[in-house]
């Protein structure tokens, strides 16, 4: 599989997320509990997303499980999705644009969650983010239910990202290399904002600088590059041993 190949494609759907899951865990940006899902481009109403029971440091394509987006039940027989799926679910039904969602708990972006601070596009890698600020969920419980996956999911409305108050981040993107990407750079941008706030006040990028950032710096080209060095980066350190 090319590296490069877009989610949307001939792909395995299965090893893309176990690849992208091995990747975050494999730079500590994931722990137990963190998932990743891919809308399925030939059956728009099936998401894949990996199981709930399965390790995130060891996770192979067969753990990769998928759901019908309509009703949320579990396609065939195995292992549950996580008790989160209903993250992934209320995002998709809201947002058909959206083709993967990230969740999982990165330091930085929870410890400004915890310090009331929003996170803000201070980095060009993070000038993805809304000028305002990324959108915070006000409650630190798990999104266990329907009821709580559609107010996370009110709550992002067309944003790229969506911060859980002492608890993670959500971050999405039309495919899954994108919101690795984006995933990677937010807790990247958490680190500089919270490293520049003990300094003085971080400079936040507004207005045009912001949108001639964003536009030289989120191209698809740029977006495939993250991924490649990511994956290859991952791939030379072992961290796909007994993938597939």
């Amino acid at each position: 599989m090319s590296a490069l190949a877009p989610a949307d494609m001939a792909v395995d759907y299965r090893l893309r997320i176990a690849q992208a899951v091995r990747i975050l865990t494999w730079q500590g940006l994931m722990d137990m509990n963190g998932h990743v899902s891919v809308r399925d481009a030939q059956s728009r109403d099936t998401i894949w997303i990996n199981s709930r029971r399965a390790s995130r440091t060891t996770l192979r394509a067969s753990d990769v499980v998928s759901v019908d987006l309509r009703s949320g039940s579990r396609i065939g027989e195995g292992d549950e999705p996580p008790s989160e799926f209903h993250i992934h679910r209320a995002i998709m039904l809201r947002r058909p644009e959206v083709g993967a969602v990230v969740h999982a708990h990165p330091d930085d972006i929870v410890a400004l969650s915890v310090a009331g601070k929003r996170l803000m596009p201070v980095t060009g890698i993070g000038s993805f983010l809304p000028e305002c600020g990324a959108p915070t969920f006000d409650d630190a419980s798990l999104i266990n239910t329907e009821e709580r996956g559609e107010a996370v999911a009110t709550l992002l409305a067309d944003e790229p990202v969506v911060v859980l108050r002492g608890h993670g981040v959500v971050v999405t993107g039309a495919t899954v290399e994108e919101a690795v990407a984006r995933y990677v750079c937010a807790e990247h941008n958490a680190r500089v904002q919270y490293k520049a706030a003990l300094l003085g006040e971080p400079h936040v990028l507004r207005g045009d600088e912001l949108a001639f950032v964003r536009r030289e710096t989120w191209t698809p080209v740029i977006t495939a590059k993250h991924w490649h060095f990511h994956e290859e980066t991952a791939r030379r350190h072992g961290a796909f041993e007994g993938l597939e």
